[in-house]
This record gives C-alpha cells, sequence and structure tokens, in this order.
C-alpha cells in the first residue's frame, strides 16, 4: 500500500504560505489548478490562468469523477468516484510535467453509488459523503488502511458534512436547516460534541460547511426564504449573518487559510482578507477556488473569471474560456 509523506515539513507549512500571499505582487507562486468535471481532470499553470491563457498542462480521462480535493500537508490528491477513492501522490508534479502514477484505491461498500457526493478533507483524514446513499466514509489521508464509515445516526437528509479536527482527533461536522455541530464519527453520543440551534432557522439548504482550520472554527452556508446566511461556530457560540444578495440561490465557500475567503453563487462576495460588496450580481458561479497566492478563481460555465483580491473589491485580471465545465477545483503548490 503506498503511503504519501508530508510534500513540505510541517512546521514550514504556514510559513510557506504566509511567505507566498503574491496577489498582484512578484514573484508567482509556482502552482498548478486542478479542475475535475466531464469525466477528467485538466492541470493548468495557475500563472497561466492568471495571464489569461487556458491551455492545459496536461488532461487525466476520469469517468464518473464527482469530485476532488487536495492536501498540501500529505503531498495527495484524492479523486472521487461513484464506486472508489483514488489517491494519487503529486511528488514529481511540476509547472511542466504532470505524471499520472498508479493510484491507490479504496473501493466503497457493495451497494454504495456515491454519485452526488462530495470530499473533505480532515488533519488526517478524508471525508467522502454520498447523500443519495445517506453514508459517508472516511480514509486515512496517506492513503493507509481500510474506509471506515461514519455513524450518521440522527442526522436528517440533506444534511452537509465535514471533518472538525479537536487534538489528535478528526470529528464529524453537520449542518442540518435546524443546527450546526460536531461528534466523534462512530459514536454519535460521545464526546467531545456540540451542537448549537440555528438562528435563524434555515428553510433552503443547507448547501456549505466547511473547516476553516487556522482560526478553529466551522463555516457553513444555508439560507432563509430571502437570503443566504453564513453560520459561524468558533468555540460554544454560533453567529450568522446575511451574504451575497437577495433571491437565494445554491452558494458555496471558496475558503484558503491564508488566501481568505469568498462566497459565491449568485455572483459573490469576497469576506476576507477585505470584505468586498456583492460583485458579479447577475451571474451563477457553480464552481471556485481561493488559492494561498491571493487569486480568486471562479467558473461560470464554461468560463473562468481570474481575480486579484490584493485590491478592494477585487479585480477581474482574466477570463478566459475553458472548453468544459469543471464542478471542482484544487490549487496544488509543485516545485
Amino acid at each position: 500500500m503506498k503511503r504519501f509523506w508530508p510534500f513540505y515539513p510541517a512546521i514550514g507549512v504556514l510559513a510557506f504560505f504566509l511567505g507566498a500571499c503574491t496577489g498582484s505582487q512578484e514573484p508567482p507562486l509556482p502552482a498548478l489548478v486542478a479542475m475535475g468535471g466531464g469525466g477528467e481532470v485538466r492541470f493548468y499553470r495557475a500563472q497561466d490562468l492568471q495571464g489569461g491563457t487556458a491551455s492545459p498542462m496536461g488532461t487525466w480521462s476520469t469517468p464518473g469523477l464527482q469530485d476532488l480535493a487536495y492536501s498540501n500537508a500529505f503531498g495527495g490528491l484524492y479523486l472521487l468516484f461513484p464506486d472508489r477513492l483514488e489517491a494519487y501522490s503529486t511528488q514529481g508534479f511540476t509547472e511542466d510535467a504532470i505524471p499520472q502514477p498508479s493510484p491507490t484505491q479504496a473501493a466503497f461498500p457493495n451497494g454504495v453509488d456515491c454519485t452526488g457526493g462530495y470530499l473533505r478533507l480532515g488533519q488526517n483524514q478524508l471525508l467522502a459523503h454520498c447523500p443519495g446513499a445517506g453514508r459517508a466514509f472516511l480514509w486515512n489521508l496517506d492513503a493507509s488502511g481500510n474506509l471506515e464509515e461514519a455513524d450518521l445516526t440522527g442526522l436528517p437528509p440533506g444534511v452537509r458534512l465535514a471533518l472538525f479536527p479537536q487534538g489528535s482527533l478528526d470529528l464529524l461536522a453537520y449542518l442540518s436547516q435546524q443546527a450546526l455541530g460536531y461528534r466523534p464519527a462512530q459514536n454519535p453520543s460521545g464526546v467531545p460534541s456540540l451542537e448549537k440551534l440555528l438562528d435563524p432557522q434555515a428553510s433552503q439548504g443547507p448547501y456549505d460547511l466547511q473547516l476553516d482550520r487556522l482560526r478553529g472554527r466551522l463555516l457553513g452556508l444555508a439560507a432563509t426564504a430571502i437570503e443566504v446566511r453564513l453560520y459561524t461556530l468558533e468555540g460554544d457560540s454560533l453567529t450568522s449573518r446575511k451574504v451575497l444578495g437577495d433571491f437565494p440561490q445554491a452558494s458555496r465557500l471558496a475558503l484558503d487559510p491564508v488566501g481568505g475567503m469568498a462566497v459565491y453563487g449568485r455572483g459573490f462576495q469576497v469576506l476576507l482578507p477585505k470584505e468586498s460588496p456583492v460583485q458579479q450580481g447577475f451571474r451563477t458561479y457553480t464552481a471556485g477556488l481561493l488559492g494561498p497566492d491571493g487569486y480568486l478563481y471562479l467558473v461560470q460555465g464554461q468560463t473562468l473569471e481570474v481575480y486579484d483580491l490584493a485590491p478592494s473589491p477585487p479585480l477581474l485580471l482574466r477570463s478566459p474560456f475553458l472548453g468544459f465545465s469543471p464542478t471542482s477545483l484544487a490549487f496544488i503548490p509543485v516545485e
């Protein structure tokens, strides 16, 4: 069984990214942007996208691909399919070479169809949530061991899941229309656990749930009848605020611990490092990525919009045509 070792020394990871926040500054951070959708993964130089060029440096054929995620700490690229997970080491990736090594695979149990599923990263584990099957699975980020099933007892259909680290544990975090909380993944009544009722309660969604690792908080998106709300669980305090404009649609978070945070759906709004008004409120964005280099990448149809977050409001740099409609993006620093 292949093991992934950390891509950067643990102590240097934060320093690396803090030094990599370039925005409109130089030198650019050597990196690839992986885009998954339509049964393939395309890899682009981040610098090319920022310059308006959308010619992939490499393409993998991935029929049935549902989602992808990248762990910098483990140097692993993870792909989700209806019947399995695949993990690839990104050692050897450069701005000019994207090899496709043999993956380590973990198959879902017979009868589990993860079509429509998604991935979330923890500190040591990967979560694959299969909403249609009503099941979720954990896999070690080093691609060792077997899949472990999370216990979803008591959670309603439509719940969004993530992983929330406390100490050495990766707890199961959840967001429903009624509550945001966390608990042990295999022991719903165990500790540590916490649940907070949403105020105001949501009538649409939930749309997204992500971990803000640097600040130790959970961020969730759902909506009332009239607005999208961002719910923030930090410590034992739950707060909420309106984001985006009126007439809510499905929305998602683009989050990087160093680069900042944005929410997108009908238009987009940057919340960190500098809050902006709602931008492009007449457009609908379906995928997004905020890199540690301070650039925001948003997909509208088959077009990618690249924004520099150094100014406020963010500055549109380029909008290259991709020729396909990716549904998931990942930022991969390379040597």
